[in-house]
């Protein structure tokens, strides 16, 4: 996603971040690195992808 996205902290320790973006939530769930890939964005619910490198159009919380 090339889109900005300003992430902020949950409370939930398996989605730790999520933002929305077109009328969807979207969710951060940290994976076991280097067996799994770092991040898996979901969307609405549904695994969308996984990936290892933050994307630089996306800001992280504080």
């Amino acid at each position: 996603m090339k889109q900005k996205l300003e992430w902020v902290k949950t409370s939930d320790p398996l989605h730790p971040l999520r933002t929305k973006a077109e009328g969807k939530e979207l969710r951060l769930r940290i994976g076991d690195f280097p067996e799994e890939s770092m991040y898996t964005l979901l969307v609405d619910d549904q695994e969308v992808t996984e990936f290892d490198d933050w994307p630089k159009a996306w800001v992280r919380p504080r």
